[in-house]
């Protein structure tokens, strides 16, 4: 009789001990669903102003391309700009594979170049990239920050390029 009765002691113990772990888990479960919504949530937000930065980006690149293509006035230095448009006008889409993932820069380039001409993205490494050893070293990182910098040097190295042939023509222009 004992033994039984210690037996129902030990169930009912066993019992209560385990009901309010298992409350206590349940609270748990509950509080980190909570966090997985919020952090979901915080997700979509991201996702989203991270697409709105490339969008607007991509605009603020194009018109930057769009000025330098109006200014210049050098065919060799223009042809050299054309090659680099396909890069620029897809700006937003490399954005967001670089931003996904890294090593990316390269094979999501090379897709934008297809719809261009069927040599361009060779000239595009051939004369725009492997000629310059900033814009190589960005190429070859391969990854975001070496897109964005990539992108900015060589906005910033065909509008000095431009600056300068026009600054060349102006010159002999002057002594003419």
């Amino acid at each position: 009789m004992i033994a039984v009765l210690l037996i129902t002691v030990l169930f009912v113990c066993l019992s209560v001990y385990f009901f309010f772990r298992a409350e206590k888990l349940q609270h748990t479960i509950v509080s980190l669903k909570r966090d997985m919504a919020k952090i979901q949530k915080e997700n979509q937000v991201f996702s989203k102003s991270m697409a709105l930065m490339a969008g607007n980006g991509e605009e603020f690149v194009n018109n930057r391309l769009n000025l330098l293509l109006n200014e210049t006035q050098c065919q060799k230095t223009l042809n050299e700009i054309m090659l680099i448009k396909p890069f620029i006008e897809n700006y937003s889409l490399i954005f967001k594979e670089c931003l996904m993932r890294k090593g990316k820069l390269h094979s999501t380039t090379q897709k934008c170049f297809l719809g261009a001409e069927t040599d361009s993205y060779k000239d595009f490494i051939n004369v725009v990239v492997k000629k310059d050893k900033k814009v190589q070293r960005l190429w070859n990182s391969n990854n975001f920050i070496g897109f964005i910098s990539l992108t900015e040097a060589l906005l910033v190295k065909y509008e000095d390029k431009s600056k300068s042939d026009l600054a060349v023509e102006s010159t002999v222009a002057t002594l003419s």
